[in-house]
């Protein structure tokens, strides 16, 4: 796991998911030690929230949305 950015409270992650593959490249957001819900990076598609994301973190997301999908593939380069 690493922690692309941090923004207030809330933290934007990256998994290695090569113990449970999910074959698509996503997030999860954390609003301190609470996943509150996940993105989709190639279309920035919220989904499995369990609380709205702020319009302000959604623009962070889509702002580093190039370097998001970097570390996703960085960390899963087989998938």
């Amino acid at each position: 796991m690493a922690r692309a950015f941090r923004t207030g409270n809330y933290s934007v992650y990256v998994w290695n998911e090569r113990a449970e593959r999910h074959h698509r490249a996503h997030g999860h957001v954390y609003l301190g030690r609470s996943r509150i819900a996940s993105v989709y990076l190639e279309t920035l598609t919220v989904y499995d929230d369990r609380q709205r994301l702020p319009r302000h973190l959604l623009a962070r997301i889509e702002e580093e949305q190039d370097a998001l999908l970097r570390l996703w593939m960085e960390l899963n380069p087989d998938g």
